[in-house]
């Protein structure tokens, strides 16, 4: 849009940022406790999960029943993550 051609909407103004820019790690790791939740009303302490942005990879050291049932929804768990996140950001694994 050349300078002049109309009003441009606020959102807009960002999104080249929205698409380029990676979440940190701790966000991601937040946004999955969050994400872990609601989706299964259990609450998950943040020094036992670690992620890894280079592989998408987040890692859990907790309990198996409750990590096979976040392996079970863990399709469901990363659809909701790439909602909230950009596809830039999300992770793609669970381990």
């Amino acid at each position: 849009m050349a300078r002049g051609e109309g009003v441009k909407k606020l959102g807009d103004l960002f999104s080249v940022y929205k698409e380029r820019l990676i979440a940190p790690q701790g966000a991601v790791i937040d946004m999955f406790i969050e994400v872990v939740q609601e989706l299964l009303s259990v609450e998950i302490k943040k020094e036992k999960v670690s992620y890894n942005p280079h592989s998408k990879t987040l890692s859990l050291a907790i309990g198996g029943p409750l990590k096979a049932e976040i392996l079970l929804r863990k399709e469901e768990v990363l659809a909701h993550m790439k909602a909230r996140l950009s596809g830039k950001s999300a992770p793609k694994e669970i381990l």
